[in-house]
This record gives structure tokens, C-alpha cells and sequence, in this order.
């Protein structure tokens, strides 16, 4: 008898994931598509959607046709995608009528500046900081400056909406909850759209997609070797914490990819606080589940830019050698693309500090390795602030490998700290809901399901807290010489 399995899809900034897990949760296959690199340009960071679409399609047309052969029938797909990227296209053809542009471009920072003075009523509507990352002032920007775009059948959404309508080729595009909420354009308590939100970022009379739950019957997917229902989408952040089983209220994840996330689930109470981001973790038609979110906006891209930039290593195989290597204390403050949770800086510059005649690249690369450690440490300070504590925090993301960054990691925030045993936890998470909303399991069924690798203890470690006073005042003197140049 063929047996039923569900499929995951991580559409991220560098590249298109695609897994497919047993009912047991058992990871059948696993595929990826790399991405080329984006086009850059000042601030403009832009991606061919056309390259972004095939590299999904053909990720998931491998998926199913291999498990097809292994005698396995995929029951559901989940769509997992970076947040924030987004663009605008011809609603009823599917025709794309803007690059995707990336939640790292910094092209909408003007028009940050001019809601900058709202942030505060902003902030109570949307859980969100005033940032550039989100999409808003990016729709803000196309809305200017492409006027071909000033059409009834012009949608404005994000990455995930436009793959959504193209995989199932509907001719109305929706967007769910975890997607629209990053737009900055939509009420988090409502979870609609919002007149005084589309005023602000002067977005009125857009046409938006209508939005809708993340386990939602979205279509179906028609693929060479059959059609495949699509019934859960969401941010990769929250697909994450999903694949890592941070289910319940007081659990906790941290996830280091192109940028890095701590959350903390709320459990149905939405909870907000100022430097952090309040987020929907999934939604049904009935229930809602919310998440405490603080991000970093360069962790692996921190230390793509110390081996591409700086030429201090060739190969991540050879970072946690050279981490356990150092003797010095020097700390790196790595500004690429601003400063994340909890102060929101679109620009500052890069900082290195401590170098003496005796100091070597190792001493620059663990800095930077433990400088990402240090902005997680930052969020929780302010989550603990909040009145949140995470009651146990499981690891995940491309850095999650590196055992002095973990290490690290734990001896700074004191907590037991448990790895995940799957490289994919977004597109695993992804294929998890879409067997939730398929009834194969419960949400209690997957925390059991989630495998976990070694859980690291934290040690005493007076050298980290040193570096970490070191590091907080290398950032505000950084802010300080940036204003002075100004």
C-alpha cells in the first residue's frame, strides 16, 4: 500500500529547499536549488523572480517525483519563504512587473524617515519598529518609481504571495498572516489590512492580496508527476520555530542563517514590546498563536563578509578551529545592513577594536563569531525585560554547526541550549504544518516528532562577559564617530 508523506519548501535569500517527511516525521528526501547572487547597486539589493519561481519548481518537482518512485504519495505542501522580499505583478496573468526586492534593501529609507514621527502609533498597530526592512516603503518606492505599476491588475505583495498564486495559479493572490504582517501594512490585532497604515506609508487605493490564514486550502499545485494540494504558508522564520518545536508558550529558538532570530513563544497572547517584534507564529480559522521576536540582520552574512571581504578564511570547515584558536580580546561590531532588535539603526558602520602586534585573523573571526552571540544576548535582556523567559531554547540554521559559536552562545545567555538534528528546520517546518492541516498530527504529536542533536551547557566563561561590556561600548562609540562624519 502506498503510504502518504508531506512536502516542505524553503524559499530563502541564497537558495530554494525541498524536503519530504514520513508520518513518522522521518525525512524521505531532500533537495536544493542555489540561487544566483542578487543584483546590488547602493542600496538596492534585487532577484529575478522568474529564477526565484524555477528554482521552487523544479526543488519541488524533484521532491515528488522521487518520492513518487519510492512508493510514496505526497498528501500536502507547505510553502516556507523569506519575509519581507516582495514586488508587484499583473494579478490576473501572474505576469511579474518588478524585480523581487529584498527585505535587505535600504532603497525605502527616505520614506521610513518621513513616518519616522508616527513610529510610536505605528508600532501599536503593527508590533513592528519603523525599518526599511519591511515592505511597505518598498511598495512605497515601486509605487513612484515604476508608473506602469499605477494599473487596476497591479497586486503588491510579498515573494511568498506571488509564488503562492503561481504555484497554484489562481487568479486572485492571497497572502497569509505571517507574510502580511511583515508588510507593515496590516493591524496585528485585527489581522487586516489598515486604512491608517496604507495612508501613512502613502499607499492608499493599492491593490493588495486578500489575506488568510497560514494552514489554508490555497490550491493545488499541478506538477508533472500530479497535482499536490498547497495548504500551509508562512514566514521561514516561523517555519523555523515549527521545525524546531517551539510550540508552546515559554519555549524558545534562536535560528542563524543569511540574518539571525531569537524567539520566545506567547501562545494565543499577542505581547508587544518596544525594540522587539510581536509575530504570528501560524493561524488556523479559528485560533491564532503568536511569537516574541528580536532579529540580527547579519549573522552568516557577517561572516561571508569577513572570508569575501577580508580574505580570513576560505571555508566555514575551518572557523571553529580558528574561533579556539584566538588569545586576544578583540571584539568585532559587524554593522552590515544596520543593527536589528533591539535599536533599529538603518546604517552604521563596521568596527574592529583590540588589535595588538600579536593578534592574527583568528582573533578577527572569533570576534566576529562571538559578535553575533553578542546580539543575541541583547535580544534577551530585552525579551527578559518584557517579563518573557524562554523555558528552553533549541538551535538551528546554517551557523548552528559551529560549536564554538554554540558554545559561546550558551555560556553568554547561562541556558542549556539544544541543537536540532535536521539541517532544514524552515522547510521541515513547512511539511509539519501541512500534515497539521491534513490532520496527520497534533501540535503535541510534532514536539515529539522534532528530532534534537546534543544539547550544549553553558560554562563559566568571565572572558565572554568581558567581551561583551566591550563590545556594547564599541557599538555606541561606532554611533558616535558615524555622527561625527556626518
Amino acid at each position: 500500500m502506498p503510504q502518504n508523506c508531506f512536502i516542505g519548501i524553503d524559499q530563502g535569500s541564497s537558495s530554494t529547499k525541498a524536503l519530504a517527511i514520513s508520518k513518522e516525521g522521518q525525512v524521505l528526501f531532500q533537495t536544493r536549488r542555489d540561487l544566483p547572487l542578487p543584483f546590488r547597486a547602493g542600496d538596492r539589493v534585487e532577484y529575478d523572480p522568474s529564477g526565484i519561481l524555477q528554482s521552487v519548481n523544479d526543488a519541488l518537482t524533484e521532491v515528488v517525483q522521487t518520492v513518487r518512485a519510492s512508493g510514496f504519495t505526497p498528501e500536502a505542501i507547505g510553502l516556507s519563504c523569506q519575509r519581507s522580499s516582495c514586488l508587484a505583478w499583473n494579478d490576473g496573468t501572474g505576469e511579474t512587473l518588478s524585480p523581487v526586492i529584498s527585505w535587505r534593501d535600504m532603497r525605502g529609507s527616505a520614506f521610513v524617515q518621513q513616518v519616522s514621527k508616527d513610529r510610536d502609533r505605528i508600532f501599536e498597530l503593527t508590533g513592528l519598529p519603523i525599518t526599511p526592512y519591511y515592505s511597505a516603503s518598498k511598495f512605497r518606492w515601486l509605487r513612484e518609481n515604476m508608473p506602469a505599476l499605477g494599473k487596476d491588475t497591479t497586486v503588491f505583495g510579498t515573494l511568498s504571495s506571488f509564488l503562492a498564486q503561481r504555484l497554484v495559479k489562481k487568479e486572485r493572490a492571497v497572502i497569509d498572516h505571517t507574510q502580511a504582517a511583515r508588510t507593515q501594512l496590516m493591524n496585528i490585532r485585527k489581522l487586516d489590512w489598515d486604512p491608517d497604515l496604507l495612508a501613512d506609508f502613502g499607499l492608499t487605493g493599492i491593490r493588495l492580496p486578500d489575506i488568510v490564514p497560514v494552514i489554508h486550502d490555497f490550491g493545488e499545485v499541478i506538477l508533472p508527476a500530479g497535482a499536490v494540494p498547497l495548504r500551509a504558508c508562512l514566514g521561514d522564520q516561523q517555519a523555523a520555530m515549527v521545525g524546531l518545536g517551539v510550540l508552546e508558550q515559554g519555549d524558545g529558538g534562536i535560528n542563524y542563517g543569511t540574518g539571525g532570530f531569537l524567539m520566545v513563544n506567547t501562545g494565543t497572547t499577542l505581547v508587544a514590546a518596544k525594540g522587539l517584534m510581536a509575530s504570528v507564529h501560524y493561524s488556523t480559522e479559528d485560533e491564532r498563536y503568536y511569537l516574541l521576536e528580536g532579529s540580527v540582520n547579519a549573522a552568516g552574512e557577517a561572516l561571508d563578509w569577513v572570508r569575501s571581504n577580508l580574505h580570513l578564511f576560505n571555508d566555514y570547515a575551518e572557523v571553529d578551529d580558528l574561533c579556539w584558536q584566538a588569545a586576544s580580546d578583540v571584539v568585532a561590531f559587524i554593522g552590515l545592513n544596520g543593527t536589528g532588535s533591539p535599536h533599529w539603526e538603518n546604517k552604521i558602520s563596521s568596527s574592529i577594536h583590540g588589535m595588538t602586534p600579536t593578534s592574527t585573523s583568528a582573533d578577527i573571526i572569533r570576534a566576529t563569531v562571538e559578535g553575533i552571540a553578542f546580539f543575541m544576548k541583547e535580544i534577551a535582556e530585552e525579551i527578559a525585560a518584557a517579563g518573557l523567559k524562554a523555558r528552553d531554547i533549541s538551535v538551528s540554521g546554517g551557523l548552528a554547526p559551529l560549536t564554538y559559536l554554540v558554545q559561546f552562545q550558551s555560556d553568554i545567555l547561562q541556558k542549556d541550549l539544544r541543537v536540532s538534528g535536521q539541517e532544514e528546520v524552515s522547510a521541515l517546518g513547512a511539511a509539519l504544518l501541512a500534515g497539521l492541516a491534513q490532520g496527520a498530527w497534533s501540535p503535541a504529536d510534532i514536539k515529539n516528532m522534532v528530532s534534537s542533536g546534543e544539547t550544549v551547557n553553558p560554562r563559566l566563561n568571565p572572558g565572554a562577559s568581558r567581551r561583551y561590556r566591550r563590545w556594547k561600548e564599541l557599538h555606541r562609540v561606532t554611533g558616535v564617530l558615524d555622527r561625527v562624519e556626518s
